[in-house]
């Protein structure tokens, strides 16, 4: 893994606590990207989890972890079919409010 330096302690032992969620987790910054990135000891030819959309390792990276598990996979599936669910009545609603005023006036 080139242009990856391993993190092992940082301030709030962010590396430490995920590793109480998965320990297999190991974090990484990428210097391409300049962003930090939680990769898998265990996972064979790409370590790679996932970048960690924040500029810098809190507590906010712990829940991004724990929401983003293979195993809430269904649980995200459903909250994304609920929001698209939901843009949908909403589009439908808009467009009926549009063909009324373009019928009325």
């Amino acid at each position: 893994m080139k242009n990856l330096i391993k993190i092992e302690c940082d301030n709030f032992f962010i590396c430490k606590r995920l590793k109480e969620i998965d320990r297999s987790y190991e974090v990484y910054y990428n210097l391409d990207d300049q962003a930090y990135e939680v990769h898998s000891n265990e996972q064979a030819r790409n370590s790679y989890c996932f970048k960690v959309p924040f500029d810098e390792l809190d507590e906010r990276t712990l829940v991004y972890a724990i929401k983003t598990r293979a195993q809430n996979r269904d649980k995200i599936i459903e909250e994304i079919e609920k929001n698209n669910h939901l843009l949908y009545e909403k589009n439908i609603k808009n467009q009926m409010n549009l063909l009324r005023e373009a019928l009325c006036k």
